[in-house]
């Protein structure tokens, strides 16, 4: 064996990971069988691996591997308290992953040191592969089967220090290092989770419908399905109800990484800002955390949708703009239906004059809906 699991985590404390644990190459025990279940009923998302055998074997991927480093690397940023001044802008709200430095990159750098270090005291060269969030590995139950938590009802692992607020990151090794054991135990029984999931996405305990999940939904293109609009509420990208209510995030412990509580993109975002941003601002904020990747159309068809959850007059100036002027059907659309949310004598005359003259059918389909709701 070139490496005992503690000298592995003596290792990884001299780069600042807390959270570090192994498990062997095999396959997860159960695991096909599940994915399996959730092939058949539909609940695989399109952002993951179809097939079950890539997913469950680390050997697929990396051949010759005797060895998975599972990494948790804590992102849960402090509060940061802004000091209100003048009348409140309507804000919007953005999950705590995607408020510091994209944790992609957080995680990466902490695993290229800690790749680094193993090979200088075990000379193994370059017989590694670093698998974060891009990979069809489940990394989840891989991290479970490491030691590093247990699976919690809402679909997420739940570690002793930091809760659910940490992003995960996997090392595939030829390197022998001695696994590590599953913790002992289970989530509670409390049904929080499940209750408090806006949509009820949360089926039962550890069973999620992607179809149904904010967190999904925000990051999915296109058109934002219309009865989850309203459920949406002032959420711009992702979903934290479950992890709010969670009795294991209660004392869950904040980020050491000062890149994680780098504001990019603030938890309560002002609407009006997000809706008239430059490319190249998005690029120096938003771009540079784990939300760029879905791209400022995206983002700000999830900021519409704030825009008129909030039921706002003051909106309704900059919504006319977005349905009378932007190229962009989807944000024209979501306009259109933002602004029969929030209704007034402004915003029929401006659905009423988009309806004969906009040249897409889905933006005209909108504002004849939004016409109706205001006007019946």
């Amino acid at each position: 064996m070139d490496l005992t699991l503690q000298q592995l985590q003596d290792i990884a404390a001299k780069i600042g990971l807390s959270q570090v644990g192994v498990s062997g190459p095999e396959r997860v025990a159960g695991l096909f069988d599940l994915l399996e279940k959730r092939r058949a009923e539909g609940r695989i998302s399109p952002f993951e691996e179809k097939e079950p055998l890539q997913r469950i074997h680390p050997g697929t991927i990396f051949e010759g591997c005797s060895s998975v480093i599972a990494l948790a690397v804590p992102f849960r940023p402090k509060p940061h308290r802004v000091p209100l001044t003048g009348t409140p802008l309507p804000k919007g709200l953005v999950a705590a992953c995607a408020r510091g430095l994209d944790y992609h990159l957080l995680a990466k750098e902490k695993a290229e040191a800690l790749i680094s270090a193993i090979a200088k005291k075990t000379g193994s060269g370059n017989r590694f592969l670093i698998h974060c969030d891009q990979g069809p590995l489940v990394e989840r139950a891989l991290a479970v089967k490491a030691g590093l938590g247990i699976h919690g009802n809402n679909c997420t692992l739940i570690n002793p220090e930091y809760g659910s607020y940490t992003a995960l990151a996997l090392i595939l090794t030829g390197v022998d290092i001695e696994p590590g054991r599953p913790l002992k135990g289970g989530c509670s029984n409390c049904r929080k989770c499940l209750e408090q999931c806006p949509t009820g996405a949360l089926l039962q305990p550890g069973v999620l419908d992607y179809r149904r999940c904010l967190s999904y939904l925000t990051q999915a293109s296109g058109e934002f399905p219309h009865q989850f609009r309203p459920l949406l509420g002032r959420r711009i990208y992702g979903c934290d109800s479950c992890q709010e209510c969670c009795p294991h995030n209660k004392e869950a412990a904040y980020s050491l990484f000062p890149e994680a509580s780098l504001e990019f993109f603030p938890g309560e975002p002002d609407l009006k800002a997000l809706l008239e941003m430059t490319r190249k601002e998005y690029d120096l904020t938003i771009g540079l955390t784990s939300a760029g990747w879905r791209g400022k159309t995206t983002l700000q068809r999830n900021t519409v949708i704030a825009a008129g959850n909030t039921k706002n007059p003051d909106m309704v100036k900059l919504l006319l703009r977005l349905l009378e002027n932007d190229r962009r059907p989807v944000i024209r659309g979501h306009a259109a239906w933002a602004l029969g949310q929030i209704g007034g004598t402004k915003s029929v005359r401006g659905l009423q004059k988009a309806l004969p003259g906009d040249p897409e059918e889905t933006v005209r389909v909108e504002a004849r809906i939004a016409l109706e709701k205001l006007t019946s």
